[in-house]
């Protein structure tokens, strides 16, 4: 297991993140602060080329209308909203 500090807003920034992924080409992103931490994540992972997976329910935020505004930004911009349940499934 890694630990990586996260200084920015993207975990991909000022940290060994990227370094750590190697050539993966999937990323399933769990966290708090959906709308600031998450969403950027995600959307720094598209812009990588990198899938990027949010598990809805596995995210938090200050408000819900916060919460809710993170899903939506990324899954209509940069990446794929799923359950917790949906991820454990495709994981096997």
């Amino acid at each position: 297991m890694a630990v990586v500090e996260k200084r920015r807003y993207s975990a991909f920034v000022d940290s060994t993140f990227g370094d750590l992924l190697g050539d993966r080409d999937q990323l399933l992103i769990t966290g708090i602060y959906a709308h600031i931490g998450v969403a950027a994540t995600a959307c720094d992972a598209f812009m990588r080329g990198i899938q990027a997976f949010v598990v809805g329910d596995a995210v938090a935020d200050f408000t819900r209308a916060d919460h809710l505004a993170a899903l939506r930004y990324v899954a209509r911009r940069c990446g794929m909203v799923l359950s917790l349940e949906q991820a454990r499934a495709s994981l096997g």
